[in-house]
């Protein structure tokens, strides 16, 4: 693991921030439709869209903090192309991406395989859920309905934010782009 971002790191980041702001904009149109469809569960059910750029970020830099600066720029990409949630992107942007670093830490970002993307997919889970759970109200629920959303939501991270990082990070390393990740 690097200790420090170098110049191709940064660059990296700009890319997978503008990728995920331009996937964030269609999956904020996508929300507005399910939204009327399926209620909070269309919340849940994309989350793990919302989440993909920080997990990927660290995963493809290796680098302390990349979770963070990865969520945080998409988060600013789609703020920047006109999101439908505006600048309070940002702020969600900074607790998805802690959760996500925290996966990362708790392994001493020394593990790059399954165990520590499922922490830090728990981990996203757990932080973004617990700030929401205030944000969007769900404290008023009754616990089957809050444990039904949280559910929702640890599958939709844990299939975006582990099983499709994972694949990205595979088809990427076969290609050849990432050959300074071990």
């Amino acid at each position: 693991m690097k200790k420090k971002f170098r110049l191709q790191d940064v660059i990296l980041l700009a890319i997978v921030a503008i990728v995920f702001g331009a996937i964030f904009i269609g999956t904020d149109y996508l929300y507005n439709f399910l939204a009327v469809a399926i209620g909070p569960f269309s919340n849940e059910a994309l989350f793990g869209l919302w989440i993909m750029a920080g997990p990927l970020s660290i995963y493809l830099v290796r680098v302390p903090g990349a979770a963070i600066i990865g969520e945080v720029l998409g988060a600013a990409a789609e703020v920047i192309f006109g999101g439908t949630f505006g600048a309070s992107a940002l702020i969600s942007g900074i607790v998805q991406g802690i959760g996500s670093e925290l996966g990362f830490t708790l392994w001493g970002y020394k593990n790059w395989g399954w165990p520590v993307l499922t922490t830090s997919a728990v981990t996203t889970t757990v932080v973004s859920f617990g700030y929401e759970l205030f944000r969007l109200g769900y404290v008023h629920y009754h616990l089957p309905m809050i444990l039904a959303l949280f559910s929702v939501r640890l599958i939709s991270v844990f299939f975006f934010g582990a099983v499709c990082v994972r694949a990205i990070f595979k088809m990427l390393s076969r290609s050849q782009v990432l050959r300074q990740v071990q």
